[in-house]
């Protein structure tokens, strides 16, 4: 990881160059796209953070294999972090598991007298929702998943 996200890309650092594989099977590093999703796919941690404006922590999960959540705008408090786009900016959790990520949103949520942005809402449990039931449930693919042709 690099200072400025110059390493968003991959799991390279300017100053050290690439990461030793550690996930036992045939991923390339440059596809990994990310220290802290790659620390938690290879059980180096229980869980670790990100910040996200564009996908930076949603991509490297999907990558790995782990849970990356990007939250609610003012969920969880930015103070302390350098943003890209004050607006878009986000930190969350990767994981092993959807229950471990919304253990983890709880704990960061919550207002923050320190971050203006940060919303002053009661913090819900969010393992609540995991009942596993998905009766009800829609999913929506854009039409252009399902062509072909594109």
């Amino acid at each position: 990881m690099d200072e400025f996200c110059d390493g968003i890309a991959s799991t390279e650092n300017s100053a050290f160059g690439s990461h030793a594989q550690s996930m036992g099977h045939h991923a390339d590093s440059a596809v990994l796209r990310g220290g802290s999703a790659a620390a938690v796919a290879a059980q180096e941690c229980i869980a670790s953070l990100g910040t996200d404006t564009g996908g930076s922590i949603r991509q490297p999960a999907a990558l790995c294999g782990c849970v990356g959540l990007k939250p609610t705008y003012g969920r969880i408090s930015r103070y302390g972090l350098v943003a890209f786009a004050s607006s878009l900016d986000q930190i969350g959790p990767f994981t092993k598991d959807v229950r471990d990520s919304a253990i983890l949103l709880g704990v960061m949520s919550g207002v923050d007298p320190r971050d203006s942005t940060s919303v002053p809402q009661p913090v819900p449990d969010y393992t609540a929702a995991l009942t596993g039931d998905i009766r009800g449930m829609k999913l929506g693919l854009p039409k252009e998943v399902h062509d072909r042709r594109t």
